[in-house]
């Protein structure tokens, strides 16, 4: 998946995972902070991405989540393990799935399309 679609999907799993509220996110492939707006409630996920210009949003329960990314017509499907601090998923404009873990607030995505790892933090 794209950069900026990544990041969406990096924070949105950071966010579930650590309960942090903030609204941007270091970016290290990039070296920038991309910012964001939204809301976590319990099983509903609305997210506003200002790189993209446009929302995430989608529903889940007990770790699995459907979210639709409005502004490219996309679907990604996100699975994850809070306990263990994981998570993993598919991207279905992309057609890759990814993985990922959360330590402190370090969130590394390896994404099967370019086979390599990405780092931020929230």
């Amino acid at each position: 998946m794209d950069a900026a679609n990544r990041s969406v999907i990096a924070y949105i799993a950071g966010r579930l995972i650590t309960g942090t509220d903030v609204w941007w996110m270091q970016d290290h492939d990039r070296g920038h902070r991309v910012h964001f707006e939204g809301s976590f409630e319990p099983g509903s996920v609305k997210v506003y991405s200002h790189e993209l210009h446009s929302h995430v949003s989608g529903f889940g329960a007990e770790g699995r989540y459907a979210l639709f990314q409005h502004g490219v017509g996309g679907a990604v499907d996100l699975i994850v393990n809070a306990e263990e601090r994981t998570f993993s998923g598919w991207e279905h404009q992309s057609g890759f799935h990814f993985f990922g873990n959360v330590t402190n607030r370090t969130i590394r995505l390896y994404d099967y399309q370019g086979m390599e790892s990405h780092l931020y933090t929230i």
